[in-house]
């Protein structure tokens, strides 16, 4: 039996694919204070990951410019954990803001804590984590829709 193939593994597929996509928000239910230089995360080459209402984020900020799909990322902040109000799209490049204020937007995923949790890394101009930023429980993290364009010419 033939195995299937992955297009983003194979880089066929960019941002520009997804025509469109409503905006998710997810609850900050924890609050983290933890900045490491040598984190070691081991982003997947997927640029989406679709969540369940209920799934839980754990939200991580970087500053390192080259971080994106397939790459390792060392400097990681800990924002919080969040659970994702309803079913939806995450997408690389997706806006992620707080109290509609962007806070950066999101540069990959990794998977290590499957199936508990989903990393989500956001690249930010700072490295600050979510007691640095002042985040309160129950806060309202909102990752940004795409709205259709259908003079775009997408497709696979």
């Amino acid at each position: 039996m033939a195995k299937s193939r992955d297009p983003h593994v194979e880089g066929k597929v960019n941002r520009a694919h997804y025509s469109s996509k409503t905006e998710l928000s997810a609850r900050l239910f924890a609050v983290l204070d933890l900045t490491t230089e040598d984190r070691g995360l081991s982003l997947i080459p997927q640029l989406s990951r679709a969540v369940r209402r209920g799934d839980v984020l754990e939200l991580i900020c970087t500053d390192e410019e080259d971080a994106g799909p397939g790459s390792n990322v060392d400097r990681a902040a800990y924002i919080g954990f969040a659970e994702v109000s309803e079913a939806g799209l995450l997408l690389c490049g997706d806006a992620v803001s707080v109290r509609e204020e962007e806070i950066g937007a999101i540069t990959g995923f990794d998977e290590t804590h499957l199936p508990n949790h989903l990393n989500v890394v956001i690249r930010s101009k700072r490295l600050v984590s979510g007691r640095e930023m002042e985040l309160p429980l129950d806060e309202l993290i909102t990752f940004s829709g795409i709205c259709a364009d259908p003079d775009r010419g997408i497709g696979f």
